[in-house]
């Protein structure tokens, strides 16, 4: 069960938590898949960091849905979405809980290694898969249309003004952006220290059609991140079967042999994934309950 009750399209409802959706197709299907249990690893995270945080950062807040169910959890929340169709429909949502809403800041500008602007390509409208990359892995090789030029800011001066600390939960859900990002607020991390959840999309990483050097490419990219991250004491997996599990310092070696060349598959992508792929977590502290 993913813990969502059955409260018709007007809104979504976990473990007591509800929030209102605002009655537009785009937002009406949003919540469908939401329902189905997409963001369970996010929301197992949430429930277990959330009670020891004063803040969360949604790096990718798409159209809000992780930033009302942080907000239910009594932290400010940051959200962050450059799409300018998901823009308008997290800004609609969040209007939708006005009990929700003085909790959350909307940003409408993507996150990069630097100030300035960038393409945003996409496949549809209010694509949730909106992504810096007009190459990317699908059911094919697919090249998405150009959406718009969408203003960015350096990732690592967001979290300086945003005072991320260890009462910081960062969720990042970036599209391939995290590849990019990830080396640059290395040095905040390790010096700050927030709690960090990241999903990984390797499949938006394409080189061309040969599988080979994709799967180089999606590895050299999970080895630059490993290194952004190496001063996290603690590794966090996600599994349907077993939830969050904790990588201890000393296995994290064996995590990376073991984990980085196993064949990962991901649902509607053509092929198994290399490298990292879908949900883990880093943070200095042990999670604080069973996620």
């Amino acid at each position: 069960m993913d813990g969502f009750g059955g409260l018709g399209l007007s809104g979504v409802e976990r473990k007591g938590r509800w929030f209102s959706v605002a009655r537009h197709p785009l937002a009406q299907a949003a919540a469908r898949d939401f329902r189905k249990g997409g963001s369970e690893a996010t929301l197992r995270l949430f429930e277990a960091v959330l009670p020891q945080c004063r803040r969360m950062v949604d790096f990718g807040a798409h159209v809000g849905f992780t930033a009302l169910y942080a907000a239910h959890c009594a932290v400010d929340v940051f959200a962050f979405e450059p799409n300018p169709t998901s823009h308008e429909l997290l800004a609609r949502n969040v209007a939708e809980n006005p009990e929700l809403a003085p909790r959350i800041r909307l940003f409408r500008h993507g996150l990069g290694d630097g100030d300035g602007c960038m393409p945003l390509f996409s496949t549809a409208t209010a694509d949730p898969g909106a992504t810096l990359f007009r190459d990317v892995e699908r059911e094919t090789a697919i090249s998405a249309k150009h959406e718009d030029l969408v203003p960015v800011r350096d990732a690592a001066a967001v979290l300086q003004e945003l005072e991320a600390d260890r009462q910081t939960l960062v969720n990042m859900d970036i599209e391939g952006a995290e590849y990019l990002v990830l080396p640059t607020i290395a040095a905040l991390l390790a010096e700050r220290k927030p709690w960090l959840h990241v999903s990984f999309h390797p499949f938006n990483l394409v080189a061309g059609a040969d599988a080979y050097l994709n799967a180089l490419l999606r590895l050299r990219c999970s080895l630059q991140s490993a290194e952004a991250l190496a001063s996290y004491r603690y590794v966090h997996a996600f599994s349907d079967d077993e939830g969050w599990s904790t990588i201890e310092p000393e296995d994290r070696m064996d995590f990376l042999r073991h984990y980085l060349l196993k064949p990962k598959p991901v649902p509607r992508v053509a092929t198994p994934q290399h490298g990292f792929a879908g949900a883990l977590a880093f943070s200095e502290d042990r999670l604080p309950m069973q996620a």
